[in-house]
């Protein structure tokens, strides 16, 4: 079958015809020249209904639940079930309906306490009772649980002082100097053993030496005790009380993702990375996928024997090869090299959807699905929809080709290729980039055939479902000899990039969306569009700066945070925070414009722009507060506000002003974190988590950025453990 079916029944319908009216329909039996396969194309067009009619029927189904309905149906279901849904994020409020009665049942649980903070919030969360971090008296009528009961890993002798002192469950409010206290990684049998999520990699650990010294004064494994504190909450103090309930939740990374993992392919089941790849069998399939919500990459050439392969998730910098006789799925893959040498069959050889390739060769049949081969694709034959091929070498390639821009002279046969809806168009992409993604995205001024050529009117090649979530980094500088020239009209709006360097706009509108630039020039001057209406030279939405300068056209921003300066002739700015200064370029103020809904500085007048900060505005001028995470250089260790390029910048912490954190025209936090409402989010778990408290005990919420890193693993010794 060469036909690619739009149609999931219509397909379906194909398959259950006898293998002989499919062979008349590809073949004339008298000529064995191909046909246009026009019952393949006549059973698609009645599939495209019946997929509507099912995906209806389906839709019906799965609006019964409220863990499959629709986001608007939530409110009819916290109607019924009496549901206060207070989290701004779809996935909180569908866990919030789905969780009502299993919370209600166990409401004042400690359990219930960290799904709520985990559901409602979308982070991950450990919970402390507030009364079990005050030093307390000990009494007689205390009794000792046994060691086994509360950590098996524990080997004491209660006749010998120095053990005794390590039992778990004593109330010892002096920390035990002679040993250290942390969370280690701890087998799953283990009764002291907590899941977590450590930046996005699930772990099982425990807590090392109870009453020791902490290693991390402060945060999720500090289990020291400490004199009551009555002071009012804030970052730093109020939180050791009987009536508070400390919540240590992971800190958000903002527009800047977490590094990366590498290893190689042979350190993938050795302890320090056994949890991120998972392998299984299904089906008979080989299912090699990522485990965990960070990205990670193989650093060297992979081999694999002959096979069925299933690989979802893996970065692979160098080569992926399966031997001779093996087939290859591949699932959101990057990959140096993909080789599969096994000759043409019926099946394809090799199936990849979302996946970017530097090369690919295939003896057989290969079939992409919004992929992007980016150097040279070797081909016998090939089915591709929503695809990027940058070459493609071969002869007499046969198959189906459609919304997909291939090369010009690319080596097709004239009778058994279905060439449709398709482009020859010549793609644009950053100059000087090394790593495989950062080559791969496109730059502005782009054809237009590329970023609206696929079935859909989107991008084609491996982006086209977009890059929310998983950013890519340009490096260098784009300035000077490198600045970029843009068409009038904007051309290809970026979306989800950071760029490393400075970057120069010479002609054109620049258009960017969740985007981070640590300096933007805009040289375009002013522009009109067919109406007459000025078309700015700067459109920003969800975007960071360090510092923007556009001296003549106008800036437009709407959801932004630039931390250092704004230097603008025509400005429009709301939602956004301009934590330094807002000038002309010379020293002035803009000569036109509209501030709203806006953080501005303090010594900034507006008049021009009829801006104010009084009674009556929309503006703030209070000072935002960044989040400060803890960061050791060698054997220095520092609090520190997050700098340019690093996760966590910009992000606003939970005691910055209400004013800005709830200042937005929607009641949401100004900048360039608005669209993931981190600030509400914090707020939503904290009223979340009162209505299921005991009376009198209320909610602390401590961003703890240990919570990102995995606890190391630890020998037992003959005693337990030493260190």
């Amino acid at each position: 079958m060469s036909y690619i079916f739009d149609s999931r029944l219509g397909k379906q319908l194909y398959r259950l015809l006898p293998e002989v009216y499919r062979t008349r329909d590809r073949y004339d039996e008298k000529t064995g020249q191909a046909r246009n396969e026009d019952l393949a194309k006549y059973l698609d067009a009645h599939g495209q209904l019946l997929d509507l009619i099912h995906g209806t029927l389906q839709q019906q189904l799965r609006d019964t639940l409220p863990t499959t309905s629709q986001d608007w149906l939530l409110p009819y279901f916290g109607q019924l079930l009496a549901v206060d849904i207070v989290s701004p994020d779809a996935a909180g409020k569908h866990a919030e309906v789905a969780q009502a009665i299993s919370w209600r049942k166990r409401k004042g649980t400690l359990k219930v306490a960290e799904e709520i903070a985990e559901a409602v919030g979308q982070m991950e969360a450990e919970i402390q009772e507030g009364w079990k971090r005050v030093a307390m008296t000990p009494r007689i009528d205390m009794p000792l649980m046994p060691v086994s009961v509360v950590d098996s890993s524990l080997e004491i002798d209660k006749k010998i002082p120095s053990q005794a002192a390590r039992h778990p469950s004593l109330p010892a409010a002096m920390v035990d100097l002679r040993r250290p206290s942390r969370a280690v990684e701890a087998p799953a049998t283990n009764p002291a053993a907590k899941q977590s999520s450590f930046g996005g990699q699930n772990l099982y650990w425990r807590q090392l030496n109870r009453h020791g010294v902490p290693c991390f004064p402060g945060s999720f494994d500090d289990l020291s005790r400490r004199t009551v504190d009555i002071r009012s909450e804030s970052a730093h103090h109020g939180h050791y009380h009987h009536k508070r309930l400390l919540a240590y939740v992971s800190p958000p990374d903002g527009l800047m993702p977490f590094d990366a993992i590498k290893l190689t392919w042979s350190e993938r089941n050795e302890s320090l990375y056994e949890h991120l790849i998972k392998q299984t069998v299904e089906n008979g399939v080989t299912v090699i996928r990522n485990n965990t919500r960070r990205v990670v990459v193989v650093t060297d050439d992979v081999s694999l024997d002959a096979g069925l392969y299933k690989i979802e998730g893996i970065n692979f910098i160098g080569e992926l090869k399966v031997a001779s006789g093996g087939t290859l799925a591949l699932v959101n893959v990057e990959a140096g090299r993909v080789d599969v040498a096994t000759p043409s069959t019926d099946d394809p050889v090799v199936t990849a959807n979302d996946c970017l390739i530097g090369v690919l060769s295939v003896g057989g049949l290969v079939r992409l699905d919004s992929c992007t081969v980016r150097e040279q694709a070797y081909l016998t034959s090939i089915q591709a929809r929503d695809c990027l091929l940058m070459g493609i070498v071969g002869t007499d390639i046969s198959g189906v080709v459609e919304y997909t821009r291939y090369p010009s002279m690319a080596p097709f046969s004239e009778n058994d290729m279905t060439i449709e809806d398709c482009t020859s168009d010549e793609p644009v992409f950053f100059h000087h980039q090394i790593a495989l993604n950062a080559r791969s995205v496109l730059a502005p001024d782009t054809p237009a055939g590329i970023y609206q050529g696929a079935s859909d009117g989107g991008e084609l090649g491996y982006f086209h479902h977009g890059r929310e979530g998983r950013p890519v980094r340009l490096d260098g500088d784009f300035s000077t000899v490198d600045a970029l020239h843009l068409p009038t009209q904007g051309g290809y709006a970026l979306q989800d990039v950071i760029f490393e360097g400075d970057v120069e706009v010479r002609s054109g509108r620049f258009v960017v969306q969740r985007c981070a630039i640590a300096k933007l020039t805009v040289n375009a001057g002013l522009s009109i569009d067919v109406h007459g209406r000025d078309l700015p030279a700067l459109d920003a939405c969800d975007c960071l700066f360090d510092e923007i300068i556009v001296a003549n056209g106008l800036s437009r921003l709407e959801y932004c945070t630039v931390m250092r300066a704004a230097h603008c002739k025509r400005l429009q700015a709301s939602d956004s925070i301009f934590v330094g200064s807002i000038t002309d370029g010379a020293g002035g103020e803009p000569e036109s414009g509209c501030l709203r809904y806006s953080r501005i500085p303090v010594e900034f007048d507006g008049r021009s722009l009829n801006v104010f900060s009084g009674h009556g505005s929309t503006n703030t001028t209070e000072m935002p507060v960044f989040i400060r995470f803890d960061n050791c250089s060698g054997s220095a260790y520092e609090q520190r506000v997050a700098k340019s390029g690093e996760a966590g910048y910009g992000v606003l912490d939970r005691f910055t002003p209400d004013a800005i954190r709830f200042g937005a025209e929607d009641g949401a936090e100004m900048g360039a974190h608005h669209h993931k409402y981190y600030s509400l989010k914090i707020e939503a778990v904290l009223d979340k988590l009162r209505q299921f408290l005991p009376v009198g005990i209320g909610p602390v919420l401590i961003l703890d950025r240990r919570l990102l890193r995995l606890p190391p693993e630890i020998k037992n010794s003959s005693h337990g453990e030493s260190s």
